[in-house]
């Protein structure tokens, strides 16, 4: 608990403090956690005895992630996305004689430790605030879940995948995440209307990045992603529902435009 607390009281400023000065700091910061994160997806496929290259994986996520960027900031057609998968499919094919098990891990660990993470610094650059909201949203989704859970937590959703998850939690979750898109609100980010919403998307699919993981650690025979982080485990373990919710927010804010 003292490893868990002391990361957080280290860990939440840094992060607010990059999160405040964009840029490509925080853009740095996002491509630093891609790298770790696709290093702890491998980790994941060992568990299911396949056979992927760390350096394919990591070139072609980072890749994925630059692609993603500027893809989104409109300095890249989509084509150069689609090629990337071709050459990543191909080499795969005669690196291993492996199309369909370790291609597929390949795809799913480029788009989900590379693309979605790219979703983090296009929020950034569309306004502080708009990533103040996934932080808090997010944030207060997962703790709400949380508590609620502990204290009332008697119907369980899934207990195949998370057995500790209750739909009492989940409920939990969703008013946690319409508090979090109401405080960002009320501090001025976004309007209210915008805040609710987010809110409430924001929350279900937060809870369904968590859920997404834990299916991936449960079927690799793994308790944590990793260990960079005291006391929290690893990077997907700390943002596995803010990379999903990242895109979803992003799109729900061009919705709402």
């Amino acid at each position: 608990m003292r490893q868990r607390v002391l990361t957080a009281v280290i860990g939440i400023p840094l992060l607010l403090f990059l999160v405040y000065l964009g840029s490509w700091y925080f853009f740095a910061l996002c491509f630093l956690a891609s790298a770790i994160a696709l290093y702890e997806f491998h980790g994941f496929t060992k568990g299911l005895g396949a056979d992927i290259s760390l350096f394919l994986l990591e070139a072609g996520g980072l890749l994925a992630f630059l692609t993603a960027y500027f893809m989104g900031r409109s300095q890249l057609n989509s084509a150069y996305f689609i090629v990337l998968i071709i050459l990543l499919l191909i080499i795969e094919m005669f690196r291993s004689r492996s199309i369909l098990k370790n291609g597929s891990l390949l795809l799913l660990g480029t788009f989900y430790g590379g693309v979605l993470f790219a979703f983090l610094p296009l929020l950034r650059h569309l306004g502080v605030g708009y990533l103040i909201l996934l932080l808090l949203v997010t944030w207060g989704s997962d703790s709400f879940a949380f508590f609620v859970g502990i204290k009332f937590g008697k119907h369980k959703m899934w207990p195949e995948v998370s057995p500790k998850k209750s739909w009492e939690g989940s409920i939990g979750g969703l008013l946690g995440g319409l508090a979090g898109g109401l405080v960002t609100s009320l501090l001025g980010f976004v309007l209210l209307k915008d805040g609710l919403i987010a809110g409430l998307v924001g929350s279900v699919f937060a809870q369904i990045g968590d859920f997404m993981e834990s299916a991936m650690k449960r079927e690799c025979q793994v308790k944590d992603s990793g260990y960079i982080l005291p006391g929290h485990g690893g990077i997907l373990d700390r943002v596995d529902s803010l990379i999903i919710l990242a895109p979803v927010l992003y799109l729900t804010l061009q919705i709402l435009a």
